[in-house]
């Protein structure tokens, strides 16, 4: 769902193969299929604006489709504002397991409280739709978790940054960015979710991040899990 989260995404499955099993061969990776299609309709429009809502939920479907045919053991979405069409894409699957995004971060993050032994209110970071249409905060209300988002205009920076980030303009995407993450830390957040696949590419390697802040990367998280089950790790059951 994005060309560079997709690549970025696969380029994780294969540092995490080899971090986790110590890969060494071709052989030695996991079987991937990647569905990147790049004509669904703009998600970010259709969840703020009504226009194309059907047409995603129906391309998504058809994607999940495609991925039944190859007969996957379970099935990611890697792009968050799109798990607001789950159930779409939960069909077209038709009893193919789906590993949600959004349930892999947030148990990670119930387990970093439980670790701290304290809850605290989680930032979330992500794009116009992913806000709008409650992905995360429907999700973390649910589990008792309080949370902390960005006001409209505030917002409307952040969708620039990401943009930035389809455009090939990571420097103006950072230059954008930066202040928004500064921002919600001076709000007193000490756990951020960053909710956008575009968002980890912005804040790569040499990015001045903030101290004595937790930062959950669904994209991260999501690509750990999927090495760890298909190498057989933990088991599928455990983590859905």
């Amino acid at each position: 769902m994005g060309p560079d989260a997709g690549v970025e995404f696969f380029s994780l499955l294969i540092r995490k193969t080899r971090e986790l099993t110590s890969a060494s061969a071709d052989q030695d990776h996991i079987h991937v299929t990647l569905e990147s299609n790049p004509k669904v309709a703009n998600r970010n429009v259709a969840i703020c604006e009504g226009e194309g809502v059907e047409e995603c939920g129906a391309a998504m479907e058809a994607a999940a489709r495609r991925l039944k045919l190859v007969e996957c053991d379970f099935a990611v979405l890697v792009c968050n504002t799109a798990h607001y069409f789950q159930s779409s894409v939960i069909k077209g699957l038709s009893g193919t397991p789906f590993l949600s995004m959004i349930d892999v971060c947030l148990n990670n993050i119930e387990a970093h409280f439980a670790e701290m032994k304290s809850k605290s209110t989680v930032g979330i970071l992500g794009g116009k739709g992913c806000m709008v249409g409650r992905v995360y905060q429907d999700a973390l209300e649910k589990r008792g978790i309080e949370y902390f988002v960005l006001d409209e205009a505030r917002q409307d920076k952040a969708m620039e940054a990401i943009y930035c980030v389809k455009q090939g303009k990571i420097g103006e995407a950072r230059t954008t960015f930066k202040p928004l993450l500064d921002f919600m830390v001076s709000q007193g957040v000490k756990s951020v979710i960053l909710g956008c696949t575009e968002i980890p590419i912005i804040i790569k390697e040499d990015f001045d991040l903030p101290r004595d802040v937790k930062f959950f990367d669904s994209c991260d998280l999501l690509a750990d899990t999927v090495v760890k089950v298909a190498k057989g790790l933990k088991k599928l059951e455990d983590v859905l």
